[in-house]
């Protein structure tokens, strides 16, 4: 009787006669793919990392993955939201402009609307994820058009607006989820480049409670100079009670009549 010299494995021969192996069956029990999308992202992201840790093979799957999702981002152009802001400053200031004030006051909802919109499309495009330039870019605009409400010259659309208590708050929100994705070098980056004293400048142009939330804006960058202080006090730095600038009084706004442009909003 001849002997079998094949060194073909059971597996290969059953899947050359369309005979799948036993062992390459899926799983019946398996979750599908529907019921993977139902988890929490933090869930799937603990599982993966855990995966990781154990299994080297996939951890260089993965780690190939970023690497490739990185450069793929990297070499992607920022994103340039100023179209919202020159679209958002034209409907406050001129679009209704026309009106009466009590129609002016009946169109309130819309530009209320087109407002958030535009809040939301930015943060949709501006994930944390996403190129520092592109963040940098979103927390821009939401002041340029946090400031064309406050500055807005239809004094019946301004008040309404100023008085909603939800628009320059979910502004506030937004700037301030943009601030706190960012690392503590992207910041620093952001007042080097001189916009940390534009977002200050906010401050001064409504009152305290027009916009809630935005102390906590400040705050984030605030929390960044402490640490600089006390890494300075652990160094055994020297500091004098001169070099803290008491904080400037600011007295009672004078009623504004003067018409801004897109240019001075910057």
């Amino acid at each position: 009787m001849a002997q079998n010299t094949s060194k073909r494995s059971f597996a290969s021969f059953a899947e050359a006669n369309g005979t799948e192996s036993s062992s390459k069956k899926p799983c019946a029990d398996g979750p599908t793919l529907d019921t993977i999308r139902q988890l929490p992202i933090e869930t799937i992201q603990d599982f993966l990392y855990n995966m990781c840790r154990n299994e080297p093979k996939i951890a260089r799957a993965v780690q190939h993955t970023c690497d490739s999702y990185l450069a793929k981002l990297a070499a992607q152009p920022p994103v340039d939201f100023d179209h919202y802001s020159k679209s958002c400053w034209y409907t406050l200031n001129k679009k209704y402009a026309r009106l009466r004030p009590s129609q002016q006051f009946e169109v309130t909802g819309e530009i209320i609307d087109e407002l958030s919109d535009a809040r939301t499309s930015m943060m949709k495009e501006a994930g944390p994820a996403t190129r520092f330039e592109t963040r940098r870019n979103a927390l821009e605009v939401l002041r340029k058009i946090s400031k064309s409400v406050m500055l807005c010259q239809e004094q019946e659309i301004r008040h309404e607006l100023m008085n909603d208590g939800m628009l320059l708050a979910d502004f506030a929100e937004s700037m301030l989820e943009l601030a706190k994705g960012m690392t503590r070098n992207e910041r620093e980056r952001y007042r080097v480049e001189g916009l940390h004293e534009k977002l200050i400048e906010l401050q001064g142009e409504c009152d305290a409670g027009d916009m809630e939330g935005l102390a906590d804006v400040y705050a984030v960058f605030d929390e960044d100079e402490e640490g600089e202080v006390e890494e300075n006090v652990d160094g055994d730095a020297e500091i004098s009670v001169e070099s803290i600038t008491a904080p400037s009084i600011r007295s009672p706004a004078a009623k504004r009549t003067k018409v801004f442009s897109v240019g001075e909003l910057s």
